[in-house]
C-alpha cells in the first residue's frame, strides 16, 4: 500500500507532458540541432506518447516553434531582471553583451539559438517552416525595437542605424566566440559597443 501511494505521489509531482516535451526538445535542439533530431527520440527522452504530442502540439514543427518561443520568453525575462535597476540607456544596451559574455561558456559557445534555428531553414519549404523562421525573427525584432527605443530617447532622434551597428558587433562577437571557443571576441564587441554609445550624438539643430 505504501509503495502504491509513493508511486501515485511521484506521478502527481511529475511535470506535465507538455513541459517534458519542451524540456527534452530544448536539450536536444540546442545541443545537437533541430533537423537531425527525430520525433521518436524526443518522445523517448520525454517519456511521452506520440498521441500526446499530436494532441498537445500537432507536429514536430509546432514543437520547434514552441521551443523558440520559450527561449525568447526566457531571454526577455533574463534581460528584464538584469536591467531592472539599470536606469541609463547605455547600461541597458550593454546588458545584451554582458549576458552573452556570461552565458556562452555554459552553452559551450554554440552562439545564438535563434540564429542557429533560422539557419537550419535557409529556404523554408512549407508554411510551418516559414513560421519557425518567423519565430526566430520575432526575437531579433524585439532586440532591434528595444535598443532603438532606448537610443532614440537618449539621442533625441531615430537611432535605428546605431542599433544596426550594435547588433553587428554582437553578431560578430557571438560568431567569433563560437569559432575560438572563448569570450574574447564578445569582450571586444562590448568594447566597440561602449565606444559607439559614448560617441556624442550628431547635432541636427544646425
Amino acid at each position: 500500500m505504501a509503495t502504491t501511494k509513493k508511486a501515485k505521489s511521484r506521478r502527481r509531482d511529475r511535470p506535465s507532458p507538455r513541459v517534458r516535451l519542451l524540456a527534452s526538445a530544448t536539450n536536444l535542439f540546442t545541443t545537437e540541432g533541430i533537423r537531425v533530431i527525430g520525433i521518436d527520440r524526443i518522445l523517448r527522452e520525454a517519456d511521452v506518447a506520440k498521441a500526446s504530442l499530436y494532441s498537445l502540439l500537432g507536429s514536430k514543427d509546432n514543437l520547434v516553434i514552441a521551443y523558440i518561443e520559450r527561449l525568447d520568453e526566457e531571454y526577455r525575462q533574463r534581460w528584464a531582471e538584469r536591467t531592472e535597476h539599470v536606469y541609463d540607456a547605455d547600461g541597458k544596451v550593454l546588458a545584451f553583451f554582458d549576458m552573452a559574455i556570461e552565458e556562452e561558456p555554459d552553452r559551450e559557445f554554440r552562439g545564438s539559438p535563434f540564429l542557429n534555428a533560422a539557419n537550419e531553414y535557409p529556404r523554408p519549404d512549407t508554411e510551418s517552416e516559414e513560421r519557425i523562421v518567423a519565430a526566430c525573427k520575432k526575437h531579433r525584432q524585439w532586440m532591434y525595437d528595444t535598443i532603438t527605443h532606448l537610443l532614440s530617447v537618449k539621442n533625441g532622434y531615430n537611432s535605428a542605424s546605431q542599433t544596426n551597428e550594435l547588433l553587428i558587433f554582437l553578431d560578430g562577437g557571438l560568431a567569433g566566440a563560437r569559432f575560438v571557443r572563448d569570450t574574447a571576441p564578445l569582450e571586444t564587441a562590448r568594447t566597440l559597443a561602449k565606444a559607439t554609445l559614448g560617441t556624442p550624438p550628431a547635432d541636427y539643430s544646425i
